[in-house]
């Protein structure tokens, strides 16, 4: 998947999720005063008019909050959980590269568990410890070839739709999930490299231990309700580009403001 140019986008898009990558990373805490409009301008080397442009954005979509005669402050809370504790960079994109990217790919020997939120899940779902869950996993092929193993874990009552029928009409449980009236908005992951375990590894048709690539995460609704915990395992030898556009840094001073 490689993404388009960074300059296609507007420019106050591309600050815009600069800034809320900064957010979703811990640079900026929910209920902190962004850095004053000045020293955005001076940091991203915009007009003041392109950083309000991103500031209504980040305003739009629920990342921040502005108070008159006060200044911008990050919401509490945010519309999707941030990464804890302060992670590194985070890269932000377009759910229009993914959905092109799932057009092409479907799964196969798919599979259907309940589970028992343990309290990692439930904070992640944010569901009551002990409740119900649903675990579908489903091999991952692309083009006729496999890829990975995809685990996703949707909250029981969401789960509850996506009976054999959709499974069967729909190539990927993201597909389902949509296809339920519940499409996927955002979502916020880490991607971290591990060794194959047995499991994984025998589906894929590879040894135990192999390295591969694991992005985690959870994915949000338009709302900004937790619908899918998942984990995409990722073989060695399979490809994945990302076209990522770094805007200029904010300087030492601008961060403690």
């Amino acid at each position: 998947m490689v993404r388009p140019p960074g300059s296609e986008r507007p420019l106050y898009v591309r600050i815009a999720m600069s800034l809320k990558a900064r957010i979703l990373a811990g640079t900026y805490q929910p209920g902190s005063r962004l850095p004053a409009e000045e020293r955005l301008t001076d940091s991203f080397r915009a007009s003041r008019s392109t950083i309000r442009q991103a500031i209504a954005d980040l305003r739009a979509t629920g990342y921040v909050t502005s108070r008159q005669g006060s200044g911008t402050f990050v919401a509490d809370p945010l519309p999707i959980d941030p990464l804890s504790p302060r992670s590194g960079p985070v890269y932000t994109g377009f759910l229009d590269d993914l959905d092109h990217e799932a057009h092409h790919v479907h799964e196969i020997h798919r599979t259907r568990r309940v589970v028992a939120a343990d309290a990692r899940l439930a904070a992640q779902l944010r569901i009551p410890v002990g409740s119900g869950a649903v675990r579908f996993r489903g091999v991952r092929v692309r083009e006729g070839r496999i890829y990975g193993v995809a685990v996703d874990t949707i909250p029981a009552e969401i789960a509850g739709h996506i009976d054999a029928a959709v499974r069967k009409r729909t190539p990927t449980i993201v597909d389902a999930l949509e296809a339920v009236g519940y499409r996927g908005h955002e979502s916020l992951q880490r991607v971290e490299p591990v060794a194959l375990d047995d499991a994984t590894a025998r589906l894929c048709q590879r040894r135990a231990g192999e390295p591969a690539l694991a992005m985690t995460g959870t994915g949000y609704g338009v709302d900004g309700t937790p619908i899918d915990a998942y984990t995409l395992t990722v073989v060695s030898g399979y490809g994945i580009g990302l076209h990522l556009v770094r805007a200029s840094e904010p300087r030492a001073d601008d961060l403690a403001r």
